[in-house]
Parts: structure tokens; C-alpha cells; sequence
């Protein structure tokens, strides 16, 4: 699996991440996960919601077209564990 196809899933799967957690979550640095996320973005799989708490910070949610391809792997994925 593709590290931006890692970045998808793991948002999929944690609505509401900032980048840094992905950081921290990935071992990659800042300038790489915001390259991901740009790309992801660019293709409308993910959406970034500007949050201010005590930091001004984006919170990454899926988009409809990523939760859609996230769910079609998913299901893929399950389908050849049951099969194996």
C-alpha cells in the first residue's frame, strides 16, 4: 500500500486527525505528510476544517470520494481474507 493510500485510510479511520498526529503516527516529517495531504486534497479524497482551540490547527476529515474508495478497499480486502 502506497503511503498516501496509508494517509487515506488512517483518516478514514480517525476523522478529525491534525497532520502532526499523522506525523507522529507515520514517522514522516511535516514537509512530507503536507505533500500527501495536498495531493489528497487536490483530488477532493480529504477535506481540511480550520479548528482554533489553544493552537490554530486543521482537523482532516474524509471527503465523500475518499470515505467511497476507503470503503471499497475495505470491502475488497475483507473479501479475499474470507476467501484465503
Amino acid at each position: 500500500m502506497k503511503v498516501k493510500e496509508k494517509i487515506l485510510k488512517k483518516i478514514n479511520e480517525t476523522p478529525g486527525i491534525t497532520s502532526s498526529q499523522l506525523c507522529e503516527y507515520f514517522l514522516l516529517t511535516k514537509s512530507n505528510i503536507s505533500i500527501h495531504l495536498k495531493n489528497l486534497e487536490k483530488e477532493e479524497l480529504i477535506k481540511k476544517y480550520l479548528v482554533q482551540d489553544k493552537k490554530v490547527r486543521f482537523r482532516l476529515h474524509p471527503a465523500k470520494k475518499g470515505k467511497e474508495i476507503y470503503l471499497k478497499k475495505k470491502k475488497l480486502y475483507t473479501f479475499i481474507l474470507k476467501t484465503n
